[in-house]
């Protein structure tokens, strides 16, 4: 009888546990995050106050998102590296959406401002000179109808190199994302074998590319000092190098384990390295051109 008891009393006392199903990859679950692919079991549709509190938890959150990136990557980028490095990356906004984002504030606050508009129209003007110049100087060389085709010539190029310097000033940003496996390959050279041989190119292009973050954010000092004075910006714009400089140290001297003199003096080279190994496949372009040109023009 007791028996029969405890049997009847058993499924009132036992408590059901309540299970989700996944939206995303189908599990079904105890708690609030899927432990396959980690989405938030409160997944319903799309609202704007949905959106709303994502888009500022992403920007002002205190535990993670941009906002929390920004600080940390000024008050603490060596730290916040080696943490990234090291596998505590959840807190962390990543490093290619951290620099698109950077990217995406500068085109906006250039466009705002006016000051990539302001340096197009004084290159523009520059090489409108440059151009009529030389068409005089080929006007008293048209006796001579050798000079003449290589006159012909020569503003082809110059043509073609205008243009090449027209796209840059537009594109600047896709430019600047392209030059990342400069930078990689400077960083590597210049900073040690024994640094090489400790991280991989990966992890070198994340403490680069964050690098790159706080460069385009003097970028964006450099647009608001433009509604203030224009001379002030152009010379900050002048320093860029300088700013790669900082920014490389600043990154990289814990993950490389050195002072911050013998950092700043492998940034130094690192950042020299960059633009030699640019100029040196600008010339290569050039070359090509010309031959081109002589072959087929």
């Amino acid at each position: 009888m007791q028996n029969e008891t405890q049997t009847t009393m058993q499924p009132e006392t036992r408590s059901e546990t309540k299970t989700t199903k996944c939206l995303n990859c189908g599990m079904e679950f105890e708690g609030k995050f899927c432990p396959e692919c980690g989405q938030s079991a409160e997944t319903g549709r799309f609202t704007m106050k949905f959106i709303w509190e994502n888009l500022l938890a992403a920007f002002l959150s205190k535990d993670g998102g941009i906002w929390f990136t920004l600080k940390n990557l000024f008050t603490r980028p060596g730290a916040m590296i080696i943490e990234i490095l090291n596998g505590k990356r959840r807190r962390y906004f990543s490093p290619f959406p951290m620099l698109i984002f950077a990217l995406t504030v500068y085109i906006l606050l250039a466009s705002l401002t006016g000051s990539r508009d302001n340096y197009r129209q004084a290159e523009q003007t520059y090489m409108e000179e440059k151009t009529t110049n030389k068409d005089e100087s080929v006007e008293l060389s048209t006796d001579v109808e050798q000079s003449k085709v290589y006159a012909e010539r020569y503003n082809r190029v110059k043509k073609i190199g205008g243009n090449c310097l027209k796209f840059y000033n537009n594109h600047y940003t896709v430019i600047f994302m392209l030059t990342l496996p400069l930078f990689l390959f400077a960083a590597r050279v210049c900073y040690g074998k024994s640094n090489r041989r400790r991280y991989y190119r990966a992890e070198y292009l994340v403490a680069i590319t964050y690098s790159m973050v706080i460069v385009v954010i003097y970028l964006w000092l450099v647009s608001l000092t433009y509604l203030f004075s224009e001379s002030i910006s152009d010379r900050m714009g002048a320093y860029m190098p300088f700013a790669f400089v900082i920014a490389f140290t600043v990154c990289l001297r814990k993950m490389m384990g050195f002072s911050i003199a013998k950092t700043a003096w492998r940034s130094l080279l690192a950042v020299v390295l960059y633009y030699m190994t640019l100029g040196f496949i600008a010339i290569i372009g050039i070359i090509f051109g010309i031959i081109f040109l002589n072959k087929f023009m």
